[in-house]
């Protein structure tokens, strides 16, 4: 009686088999719109952060053909440079490339000043 009741259930035929493969949902095929625009979301950050990274590998290999056409014109034009002071130059670069200054006072900025502020002048 014991191995009867472990006896294997019947196979289903092909037919029902395909009849439930039919019935059956992928996950997210019935997706709200909230958890649509959740997973647009979640695509739209890992884009980001893929661009982000890439950049970051853009900037390495700028770095790499800077410092390359620096040491080429170097080499060219006599300059005793050592690769670390070029790197060092690379460095100060492009730590100082974003960086705001003020413009210095002077006649220049004192018309540029009057042409932004012309109506009130006027």
């Amino acid at each position: 009686m014991n191995a009867q009741a472990q006896a294997v259930a019947p196979r289903p035929s092909p037919s029902e088999l395909s009849h439930r493969r039919t019935q059956m949902k992928m996950p997210g095929e019935d997706l709200t719109i909230a958890e649509s625009l959740r997973v647009m979301d979640v695509a739209r950050e890992l884009r980001d952060r893929r661009v982000t990274a890439e950049e970051m590998f853009r900037q390495e290999n700028v770095r790499i053909e800077l410092r390359e056409k620096l040491l080429a014109t170097a080499r060219l034009s006599g300059d005793d440079v050592s690769e670390a002071e070029i790197d060092l130059a690379i460095e100060q670069h492009l730590a100082n490339l974003h960086t705001y200054t003020p413009p210095a006072s002077g006649v220049k900025n004192f018309i540029a000043h009057c042409w932004i502020w012309r109506d009130r002048i006027a």
